[in-house]
């Protein structure tokens, strides 16, 4: 039976640059450089972007959406949130054309690592399955043990507050790899853990059991925090952290009514917006007047508060009093005596990293363990995640981080130290957030700034805003710019950013990302 083939014109394909080629339903990504040109699929291999619309900086290409980033030499992965590299396909150069045969090149063999004897992962969220991934990426063939409370296959966090709660959705769609544990070679055990002993590496269950490893990561992210609101326990007030959370409001949706959110931060936006998608009236009760304005500045909040308006979200600015019910939620009461009709209630009020069952260690007033940039706790020991307070090169400061990519990155970043590699971890974080049928994306760390470059109109949500401190910008937001932002986050991560000062001359990110 002949093989598919996929051909393209040469000239089709800028140097130094992509083009996607096809043949019925059959897609490639051609990559030409001054090397000559390959061949790669063309989706991302996390939620299927189309990799043409992505953007090549260096060595890298990265995906359109969430950024993943892929050597183009090989199509190896080189950022989250992909977990795997791109299938490669082999080329030949015909005439005036380039065909791509698709049968895929084989994997690069792995020489299989000795060491660690056994490894051990405290948690089964993105840290964890970066983690593991990695290391049977890189040949390890040791047995690898996970243990976490959920007896869920390992499930992607970030979709939960966003299309998830849009429409009945099955819980199956937010898992990240089917048979995650069989494909992967990973006992799994369903269980508390308790005590984490980062001396001797002893993982304390709550039934007295005692796991033991060469290597262990501890990832236990964060729990929900659900403040004493009198009637915080009524049926029909919700936290979202889990998927079993998910699930419970995405249910509740289906006879709801009204819905009152308390909190707009991320999760309570995103949810917010997609459950006006099923017709249900929201209201976001928030202390502060514009949402995200600390974060992002006044101009970019006021131009999300207005797009959601626009679709059908009111905003109350005020405080819980209480949520009053019997035995159902009725209302939310404010401090000001004002009454909020809901039979939904959703808490977004942030969360608190699970910290405190690591021995010997005292949390910083972020509540995050202090570590340095090797992210480890005692020999053989290492941390990631929400839990992590870490040195954050790209801004210089320590951070704590509550980002599903950075998990990911200091999971990989472990991983690569279990199996011997030295060094500290300096990934650029960045994170995505569905704010309804817009994505604003967020690249390096500004808890503070000076000020706000911004390059085109927030009012359009068509923008790049870079926060500056001192003479450097440590970080950007964006909705609608995708080839600047992704220079910047480049540029960002490899540390060539230029001053300020040339960015608000009207620098060409693009051009300087370019150059490998």
């Amino acid at each position: 039976m002949p093989q598919t083939e996929i051909r393209l014109a040469l000239d089709a394909i800028p140097l130094g640059g992509m083009a996607e080629g096809s043949a019925g339903d059959d897609k490639v990504l051609f990559v030409r450089d001054a090397d000559g040109v390959r061949a790669f699929q063309a989706k991302c291999p996390h939620l299927g972007a189309p990799l043409a619309k992505g953007e090549i900086c260096g060595q890298r290409l990265y995906c359109p959406w969430h950024k993943a980033a892929f050597a183009i030499a090989d199509g190896a992965l080189r950022e989250p949130p992909a977990l795997d590299g791109l299938t490669r396909y082999p080329v030949r150069i015909e005439g005036a054309e380039a065909v791509a045969t698709l049968t895929p090149e084989p994997a690069p063999a792995r020489a299989a690592p000795s060491r660690p004897g056994s490894v051990l992962v405290v948690g089964t969220g993105a840290a964890a399955v970066a983690c593991v991934k990695t290391l049977r990426r890189e040949g390890y063939a040791g047995p690898v043990t996970m243990v976490g409370r959920e007896a869920h296959p390992p499930y992607d966090r970030t979709k939960l507050s966003k299309q998830f709660l849009a429409k009945p959705t099955p819980p199956e769609k937010t898992v990240i790899e089917p048979g995650f544990a069989e494909a992967n070679r990973v006992e799994r055990v369903t269980a508390e853990v308790v005590r984490v002993d980062p001396a001797t590496g002893d993982v304390t269950l709550a039934d007295g059991r005692t796991l033991k490893a060469e290597a262990v990561l501890v990832a236990t992210g964060s729990r929900a925090t659900l403040p004493d609101f009198p009637g915080k326990d009524l049926e029909g007030v919700f936290t979202l952290r889990s998927l079993d959370d998910a699930v419970a409001v995405s249910e509740a949706a289906r006879t709801g009514q009204r819905v009152v959110v308390i909190g707009a931060g991320f999760i309570g936006m995103e949810a917010a917006a997609f459950l006006t998608k099923r017709s249900l009236p929201v209201t976001v009760l928030a202390r502060e007047e514009v949402p995200f304005a600390k974060r992002f500045g006044e101009a970019v909040g006021a131009a999300l508060k207005r797009y959601h308006e626009g679709n059908g979200v009111t905003f109350v600015r005020g405080s819980v009093g209480a949520i009053a019910g019997t035995g159902h939620v009725e209302a939310v009461e404010t401090e000001d005596g004002s009454r909020l009709p809901a039979d939904i209630v959703l808490v977004g009020a942030g969360a608190k990293p699970e910290t405190g069952l690591v021995a010997g260690i005292t949390p910083d007033d972020t509540g995050g363990l202090p570590v340095g940039g090797d992210l480890r706790i005692g020999e053989g020991v290492w941390i990631a995640g929400d839990i992590a307070a870490f040195p954050e090169t790209t801004s210089g400061l320590t951070a704590r981080i509550e980002h599903w990519r950075l998990a990911q990155q200091h999971g990989t970043h472990v991983a690569h130290a279990m199996l011997g590699r030295t060094g500290d971890f300096a990934d650029a974080p960045f994170f995505w957030s569905n704010q309804g049928d817009k994505r604003l994306d967020y690249g390096g760390y500004a808890p503070k700034f000076d000020r706000i470059i911004m390059q085109g109109d927030p009012d359009a949500l068509d923008f790049i805003a870079f926060y500056v401190r001192g003479e450097r910008a440590t970080a950007a937001c964006s909705i609608g710019r995708n080839g600047a932002f992704t220079a910047f986050l480049h540029l960002l991560g490899e540390g060539r950013l230029p001053p300020a000062a040339a960015i608000e001359a009207g620098a060409d990110l693009k051009a300087l990302a370019k150059v490998a």
